[in-house]
């Protein structure tokens, strides 16, 4: 005891003892940082070594990590938080602002149009006019376009667009001839042939299999494209302080661009891909593949040991599955489940034996039940083994199902930007499901508060991806800055669902490192942690709720590397 007390009076009478530590790379003072580490929820500064996070605390000690060729960060104030990850995001899939003909945000069919008849004019070379993002808004009150409509603007070649679900197509005359569609082709499982009332296609595709038809027969992008496209894609997110995503479906060719990036020391972000298992092929056979590819594609930054399931559909299409009969169209009762549940349970128990993790698409409460229900059986028979699965989108949910998410280790996966009086919630929900269902829509708050961890998951380009554009709806529960896509103030859609500024910065941080199992490597600021960093403008919560989403990212760091950098501030 006396050797101690001596060792404490000598280092308190020789400060420089203290401060004799290895000069930092980098070193962040005069902050408002905001750790997510409920140890410790705001320190001043922070600094960097080696990749990870050396300390933590305020600017004197931080004073003493700065040597010759330390970067030093005066923050002046800004926010420093952890890098944020998205959950659920499909960055292959983004159109290319360089290349791609993009029309997502077009609220009308006449700028729809123009928009692919300047493209088609501007690009005689392709071949084909491919496309992504138009809005079923546009084409109301059905919400499918006719493949009259793509003919009058691309009439001489195949034209095929995909809508800002991902969950239908829009194919003219041509495409359609081009993968031999007519008035006898029988409706593919798991998906349908919009037709005219004479039975030939209308040139509305919904889901992937009946888009797989057309998909098939275009002629695909090159490997230097598709890493092109990605590159350009989480540059992006990048530039909007995200340093980890969980890519939701990912495609062989976006899987080795990925992998290429990682080998180049190029990835500016850490990524999870989720391979795609295909209700129309053989289990066993896809699981062999899994496995390999798990193998395969195991990177520096890159990991692809998560397995992707579509359980249902969307909205629009009717192919949502529901504990109860849909309210418009008795045609489509409850809805069918993508994968029959005997063949879902036993396919969930492999994989999760195997040690993947598994990331379901449910939007429906029947899918939602099933999606469950297959996690109970592998619970059952494997033991609790703590991959945490998750459940994305999560659209209803019956209110016994809420506690298993808790009592299975599920993560409920959602999106914050769908949050909002839009018409999907305010037109299409109501008509689909009736006044007592559509009150009950994406409960995020009910989640939390029934013990579940919540993450936070774009869907871009689905939506858009800024996280403080989701931040900002998901406290408010309506359009960033409260005015809707056509400039007109909007209202609170479903005020009770609201979660906290805390509870939303949390499923964009520290719970999707927990998703992701590396809660204990990143996902909040703490000494030994890598150094995943996010720099805003400022304080978030000395911001007006509605002016959350013009805070600017100034500075994203990953790994201890500056991946972006505002030029002005």
């Amino acid at each position: 005891m006396l050797l101690r007390a001596v060792i404490l009076a000598a280092t308190m009478a020789c400060p420089a003892a203290v401060a004799a530590v290895k000069p930092a790379d980098l070193v962040f003072l005069n902050g408002a940082v905001y750790t997510v580490d409920a140890a410790r929820s705001w320190a001043s500064a922070v600094a960097v070594s080696g990749g990870r996070i050396a300390y933590v605390g305020d600017d004197a000690g931080a004073r003493a990590y700065v040597g010759g060729a330390t970067r030093v960060v005066d923050l002046a104030r800004r926010m420093l938080l952890p890098g944020f990850q998205d959950s659920h995001v499909h960055p292959g899939d983004a159109p290319n602002p360089a290349t791609a003909l993009d029309v997502h945000g077009l609220r009308t069919r006449e700028q729809i149009l123009d928009r692919i008849r300047d493209y088609a004019a501007a690009h005689p070379e392709k071949p084909w006019i491919v496309g992504d993002g138009w809005d079923e808004v546009a084409f109301l009150p059905s919400g499918q376009p006719s493949r009259q409509m793509l003919d009058s603007v691309v009439p001489d070649r195949p034209a095929f667009l995909t809508d800002n679900s991902g969950h239908e197509a829009w194919a003219n005359s041509r495409a359609l001839a081009a993968a031999g569609i007519t008035a006898a082709t029988p409706d593919p499982i798991n998906g349908r042939i919009e037709r005219d009332a004479d039975g030939a296609p209308s040139g509305a595709l919904q889901e992937d299999a009946a888009m797989d038809l057309v998909q098939a027969v275009i002629p695909p992008a090159s490997a230097a494209e598709h890493l092109a496209d990605l590159t350009a894609a989480l540059q992006t997110m990048s530039r909007l302080g995200y340093t980890a995503v969980e890519d939701a479906m990912t495609s062989p060719e976006i899987a080795r661009a990925y992998r290429e990036l990682d080998r180049r020391g190029a990835l500016p972000v850490r990524a999870q891909l989720c391979l795609p298992f295909r209700p129309l092929e053989a289990d066993e056979g896809q699981i062999q593949a899994f496995v390999a590819a798990r193998k395969a594609l195991k990177g520096t930054r890159v990991s692809a040991g998560c397995v992707k399931l579509f359980l249902d559909g969307a909205y629009g299409s009717h192919t949502l599955v529901l504990l109860q009969p849909y309210s418009d169209e008795p045609k489509f009762g409850v809805g069918q489940l993508f994968i029959e549940q005997q063949r879902l349970n036993r396919l969930v128990v492999r994989l999760d034996a195997l040690g993947f993790r598994i990331h379901v698409h449910a939007q429906g409460d029947g899918a939602v039940r099933a999606a469950l229900d297959a996690f109970a059986e592998a619970r059952r028979r494997n033991g609790p083994l703590d991959h945490r699965h998750t459940i994305a989108h999560l659209c209803l949910i019956d209110q016994a199902d809420m506690p298993r998410f808790r009592s299975l280790g599920v993560i409920a996966n959602m999106s914050p930007l769908w949050s909002v009086g839009d018409t999907w919630e305010t037109v299409f929900a109501p008509r689909l499901f009736g006044p007592e269902r559509s009150q009950r829509l994406l409960q995020s708050r009910t989640l939390l508060e029934a013990g579940a961890i919540l993450v936070w998951g774009s869907d871009w380009p689905v939506t858009g991806v800024s996280a403080l554009d989701g931040l900002e709806s998901a406290t408010t529960h309506r359009y960033p800055g409260g005015k809707d896509p056509d400039g007109r103030e909007d209202q609170v859609w479903s005020p009770g669902e609201r979660v906290s500024l805390e509870q939303a910065i949390v499923a964009y941080t520290s719970a999707g490192a927990y998703l992701q199992r590396e809660d204990r490597m990143r996902g909040s600021i703490e000494t030994g942690k890598a150094a995943d960093l996010t720099v805003l403008h400022a304080n978030l919560f000395d911001v007006a709720p509605f002016d959350l989403h013009t805070v600017a990212v100034d500075m994203t760091v990953m790994a201890g590397q500056v991946t972006f950098e505002r030029a002005e501030r």
